[in-house]
């Protein structure tokens, strides 16, 4: 019998079942997750609320920022709900500059400290590497507005830095790797190992 490791990662659709099960166990709540290839003008609302609420105002994005990103190649949108209602994000879309390569453009989520932003992560890594993804790139900063350690956050997840641009700010990877995805699936959608690292439990 193989070793759980040696499995492909879970399907997409598996995934995101799991995944609203955890949001659920963790929230203590039902809630829903859905994935969105184009943003209606409703959505769209929600996304700049949000996006308002926990960013600082010279990285807000507007609705032509989202309809830009609507645009381009394999964009998706992964929604979190409660009660009816976005209460978190993940937007990405393929890099124009090397097409094996995915980038996340925004996360953001009203519901801190309950392991979301790491579901959706997750949930978008699996769905990467259904399209035959090779790496997720994104730009973040080693603490925000709020004192939130941004690059620990995603160090914990499997990122590593790869550059610290002027402009973009700190860059960071995360290679696609079955063993290493299959690993991160079970501590965060299962809770084998903790759904964060000792260092950030209070994340």
């Amino acid at each position: 019998m193989e070793d759980d490791e040696d499995e492909p990662p879970p399907l997409f659709e598996d995934a995101l079942r799991q995944a609203v099960e955890r949001a659920e166990e963790s929230l203590e709540q039902s809630c829903s997750i859905t994935v969105h290839a184009y943003l209606p003008e409703e959505l769209i609302s929600h996304l700049v609320s949000i996006d308002h609420e926990k960013f600082r105002q010279e990285l807000w994005y507007d609705r032509d920022t989202f309809l830009e990103m609507e645009r381009q190649k394999d964009f998706v949108c992964i929604v979190f709900s409660l009660k009816g209602e976005p209460a978190a994000f993940l937007c990405g879309y393929s890099q124009k500059a090397d097409p094996l390569e995915f980038f996340i453009d925004e996360v953001a989520t009203r519901v801190e400290k309950k392991g979301l932003g790491k579901i959706l992560i997750t949930l978008l890594f699996v769905y990467c590497y259904e399209l035959g993804y090779d790496s997720v790139v994104l730009y973040t900063e080693d603490c925000d507005q709020g004192g939130r350690h941004l690059k620990e956050f995603y160090e914990s997840i499997g990122f590593k830095q790869v550059a610290n641009d002027p402009i973009k700010g700190v860059v960071m990877s995360y290679i696609i790797e079955e063993e290493a995805l299959n690993m991160l699936y079970k501590r965060v959608m299962h809770d084998e190992f903790g759904l964060f690292p000792p260092y950030l439990s209070s994340a």
